[in-house]
């Protein structure tokens, strides 16, 4: 059964509606690993320091903007959980308008 990418409510003054977004596809793709085709070793992604020239766990890695090639300013995850997202949360309706109205009734 496909479950909920989203889960919220349209809300009319007193009156709330529960809504829940599904995923309208289903992803079919096929996925592949890297392999080193002399001894077929797996080939994996490493993350490493470029200053330091070692490897880095997740643990030692955050986000940050990068305001020019030699200023960075670190971003916290506390940071950008507080910035206020009145859409990601939220659909405002302004208005309604009859159903006649729309533009391609007549069609």
């Amino acid at each position: 059964m496909p479950h909920a990418i989203w889960n919220g409510a349209v809300s009319f003054g007193l009156v709330s509606i529960p809504i829940r977004v599904m995923a309208a596809t289903e992803n079919h793709s096929i996925t592949f690993h890297q392999y080193h085709l002399e001894d077929m070793a797996r080939v994996r992604t490493r993350k490493v320091c470029e200053i330091e020239d070692r490897e880095v766990g997740t643990e030692e890695i955050g986000k940050a903007y990068e305001v020019d090639k030699d200023q960075v300013i670190p971003i916290s995850d506390d940071e950008l959980a507080a910035m206020p997202l009145p859409t990601a949360r939220a659909i405002e309706i302004v208005a309604f308008i009859p159903y006649e109205a729309r533009e391609f009734a007549n069609s």
